[in-house]
C-alpha cells in the first residue's frame, strides 16, 4: 500500500500521512490512530524513490496561469489550491515554479510557457485558455508530463484534466434560467473570451437546453474583457424589449449586472454567471445577480498538483479526467463575508 492509498482510505492528505509515518509535525491524535490502523491492517511499503528524492533533488512542477490578479481574482483562487498542495508535499521535495501570462496579449502564453520549460521543470500544470498557443506549448514539452485545469483541450494528451464539464455547466445554467424565468422571451449569452474552449462549450450547452423550447429565443454577444459594453447592452435592450435573462459564461457577471441596474432593467432580467469571486458574492447579496455556477477553483489547483505528484514521484497512473462538481449558488445558500447565510 502506498501513502496516497492510505490517505484516500483515511480521508486525509498525503502530507498528513507523511507526518504520521515520520512522527513530525502536529497531527490530531484521532487522525494518528486512524492512519496507523490502516497501516497495520494493510501494510505499508515506503516509496524509496520519493524518500530518497528529498536527499538529492526537488521535483518541480511548473505552473502556467493567467495573471493572478486578473479576472477578479479567480486565478488567485486556483493558485491558493496549488499552494496548499505544495505545502503538504513539501516534505517530499515537491516545489512550485509559477509563471503568469497576459491572456489578452497574443503570444504571451507561449512566451511565458517556453521560458518556464527552459527552467528545467519536471512537470507542467497549465490553464489552456488560449487553445492554439497551449497546443503548441505542450507539443514542445520534451517528455515533461502536463496536466490541465479550468478547461479541457481536445486533441492533446495530458496526464490529467481536472475541470468541470463546460457543456453541462452551460446546460445547467439554462435549466436554472428556465426555473427562474419561466415565462419565455429573449435570452442573451455574453462571452468575453470566445476563443476559449470552455467559454464556447458553456454557450453551446446553454443554447442546447433551449433548442426545443419555442417560447424562448437565444442570442449571443461577444464583449471584449476591458471594453465599454454599455452601449452594446443598451442597444440590445432597445431591439429586444422582451429580454428576460442574461447568462455570462465567466466571472464578469457582476460587471454586466451593474450595467443592467444602471439601465433600470434588473426587474425584468434574470442574471446568471460563473464563479464565486468576491465581486460576484457581493452582487448576489445586493440582489443584482440571481444565480452563480461555481467550479471549485481551489479544488482544481489542489487536485491537479497531486495527480502530477502521483505520476512523477510515485509512478502511479494519474486519473485521466477528474470532473469538478457543478455547484449552484443561489441567495438562499450563499455564505457572506462573515460566514453567515446571506438573506434572500
Amino acid at each position: 500500500m502506498t501513502i496516497s492509498e492510505i490517505a484516500k482510505l483515511a480521508e486525509v492528505s498525503i502530507g498528513t500521512v507523511d507526518r504520521v509515518l515520520h512522527n513530525r509535525g502536529r497531527v490530531a491524535p484521532e487522525t494518528v490512530k486512524k492512519v496507523m490502523t490502516i497501516v497495520n491492517d494493510y501494510g505499508y511499503q515506503p516509496n524509496t524513490y520519493a524518500r530518497n528524492l528529498k536527499l538529492s533533488k526537488q521535483y518541480t512542477i511548473g505552473v502556467l496561469l493567467p495573471q493572478l490578479h486578473s479576472e477578479f481574482g479567480y486565478w488567485n483562487l486556483i493558485y491558493e489550491g496549488i499552494l496548499k498542495a505544495a505545502k503538504e508535499l513539501h516534505p517530499l521535495a515537491v516545489r512550485i515554479d509559477l509563471a503568469q501570462f497576459d491572456r489578452s496579449q497574443e503570444g504571451s502564453l507561449l512566451r511565458e510557457g517556453d521560458a518556464l520549460l527552459k527552467r528545467k521543470v519536471d512537470a507542467l500544470l497549465l490553464a489552456p485558455v488560449v487553445p492554439d498557443e497551449a497546443r503548441v506549448l505542450v507539443n514542445r514539452k520534451n517528455s515533461v508530463d502536463y496536466a490541465f485545469i479550468d478547461s479541457p483541450l481536445p486533441q492533446t494528451k495530458p496526464v490529467s484534466t481536472v475541470v468541470q464539464n463546460p457543456f453541462r455547466g452551460g446546460y445547467l445554467a439554462g435549466r436554472m434560467m428556465h426555473l427562474l424565468n419561466p415565462k419565455g422571451g429573449t435570452l442573451l449569452t455574453i462571452q468575453t473570451y470566445r476563443a476559449a474552449y470552455n467559454s464556447k462549450e458553456r454557450a453551446r450547452g446553454f443554447a442546447h437546453y433551449f433548442a426545443d423550447k419555442s417560447q424562448y429565443k437565444t442570442y449571443e454577444l461577444e464583449i471584449q474583457a476591458h471594453a465599454d459594453y454599455g452601449q452594446s447592452l443598451d442597444a440590445f435592450y432597445r431591439e429586444h424589449q422582451d429580454l428576460g435573462g442574461i447568462f455570462v459564461v465567466n466571472d464578469a457577471i457582476h460587471r454586466i449586472a451593474e450595467r443592467v441596474l444602471l439601465l433600470g432593467r434588473k426587474s425584468q432580467t434574470t442574471m446568471i454567471g460563473y464563479d464565486l469571486v468576491d465581486q460576484n458574492r457581493k452582487a448576489m447579496i445586493a440582489g443584482s445577480v440571481d444565480c452563480l455556477i461555481s467550479q471549485r477553483p481551489e479544488f482544481q489547483g489542489y487536485t491537479a498538483v497531486y495527480q502530477l505528484y502521483r505520476k512523477g514521484l510515485l509512478s502511479q497512473e494519474a486519473e485521466e479526467t477528474i470532473c469538478v462538481p457543478i455547484d449552484v449558488i443561489l441567495p438562499e445558500n450563499l455564505i457572506d463575508e462573515q460566514g453567515w447565510c446571506a438573506k434572500a
